[in-house]
């Protein structure tokens, strides 16, 4: 309490006691002021999802909703020696997704890129 007592006596406390709180903050002051526009942020496509997948049209309806993406299948860069001729030939293909959370992520991580 003493601490509290001893700042208030001090030699600003005269200056701080004569403004009013009410006098600092009126309507007209904040309304006059010039308000910063909220910074607009760059979307940034994800460049790890822009390598892997490659978005292609899908029923043919032209909504942006229709899009599928393809992608080359996976396992098949190294360590592949001891697969089978028939397993690495079925791993050179591509796969298509159209699943509906899988696709929609992908449209999301790719929004600036389509």
């Amino acid at each position: 309490m003493l601490l509290l007592t001893s700042l208030v006596r001090g030699p600003r406390a005269a200056m701080m006691r004569a403004q009013p709180v009410s006098s600092l903050h009126t309507s007209a002051i904040v309304a006059a002021a010039p308000r910063p526009s909220a910074p607009r942020t760059k979307l940034k496509s994800h460049s790890a999802a822009k390598k892997r997948f490659f978005p292609v049209m899908g029923s043919g309806r032209g909504s942006p909703l229709s899009i599928k993406f393809k992608r080359t299948s996976s396992n098949k860069q190294h360590l592949n020696s001891g697969m089978s001729r028939v397993r690495l030939n079925r791993l050179s293909g591509t796969q298509v997704v159209s699943s509906g959370p899988v696709s929609r992520m992908l449209r999301r991580l790719l929004g600036p890129r389509l």
